[in-house]
């Protein structure tokens, strides 16, 4: 049996990775639910209630734990955006869609240019 202190390092570390891999991206994407902004902040929060269930199931509490942990505090910068639900903008985002969308998007308006 895993002791919750074993759980919650494993959680820690898993999201330590998780957030240096996105983070390395050139430009990470936002994430969206029913067009309202979720910062991972909010999601390492809520993975924080698992510690509710903690006496249950130690094992899997430390790790959900553990990864939220890392996840808010990797997003501390964004903390005072966090549970604001941002709604997305109507326009569409360039950053959605794929690179060589964005690339004719722009060839595109070069031409009726002419």
């Amino acid at each position: 049996m895993v002791s919750y202190d074993e759980a919650l390092q494993a959680g820690t570390s898993i999201g330590r990775i998780v957030t240096n891999i996105w983070n390395s991206q050139k430009n990470p994407g936002k994430a969206y639910i029913f067009n309202r902004r979720v910062h991972h902040g909010e999601v390492g929060i809520l993975l924080g209630l698992s510690n509710l269930f903690k006496k249950r199931r130690p094992d899997a509490a430390g790790v959900l734990s553990g990864l939220g942990e890392a996840l808010s505090l990797d997003d501390m910068a964004d903390k005072g955006e966090w549970f604001k639900f941002k709604k997305k903008e109507d326009s569409v985002d360039s950053e959605m869609l794929p690179r060589n969308k964005q690339e004719s998007k722009g060839k595109g308006n070069e031409k009726n240019a002419e």
